[in-house]
């Protein structure tokens, strides 16, 4: 059995859901391809049993390289006769009263746009890297502080990182009790 995890990213958060997700699938004997949909090629996707795929979120948005895989890829998505989940990195998804939100303007109503229909969705939250040492450029840096205000235990000088692993874990390992029963 094989999954390709496809992801877009910013600066690295989403890249470290997929990463995690790979190790459960293995731990589970269910090798995986990690595609980063910026630098990597697309392969085609009925060569995989499933299929997981997210993005981060900066401003509303999913990263543009993977609106493209997106697109390009609807018809093989909506093929594929394994299990298809996907999923949202965004630092608001990590505050209670707006993950609801998050979760369906983000993921369900941006597939739905898109004309993609998948098996299972779910926002976790993500890394605000206000550090000074923070790869993030001056303006988005400042962008995050202002957006910070709003989590809980937000550090305006810190690396903020809001991803639940425990619901990640779950999240996979349901994917996992799917493409197993398949």
């Amino acid at each position: 059995m094989k999954v390709m995890i496809a992801y877009g990213t910013r600066y690295g958060a989403t890249q470290g859901v997929a990463e995690r997700m790979s190790g459960w699938l293995h731990e589970n004997n269910i090798d995986s391809d990690i595609i980063n949909v910026k630098k990597d090629s697309w392969p085609e996707l009925s060569n995989y049993n499933g299929l997981i795929f997210g993005s981060g979120i900066k401003i509303g948005q999913w990263t543009k390289e993977m609106k493209k895989f997106v697109k390009k890829k609807k018809e093989e998505i909506n093929a594929l006769k394994g299990p298809k989940v996907f999923f949202v990195c965004s630092g608001y998804a990590a505050i209670p009263e707006r993950y609801q939100e998050i979760k369906e303007d983000y993921c369900k109503m941006a597939l739905d746009n898109l004309g993609v229909s998948v098996d299972t969705y779910e926002a976790f939250g993500g890394v605000m890297n206000v550090s000074p040492n923070s790869p993030i450029r001056w303006l988005d840096k400042k962008i995050l502080k202002i957006a910070g205000k709003e989590t809980p235990d937000f550090d305006p000088n810190g690396v903020n990182d809001s991803r639940d692993w425990d619901k990640i874990e779950k999240f996979t390992q349901k994917f996992i009790r799917i493409i197993k029963k398949a």
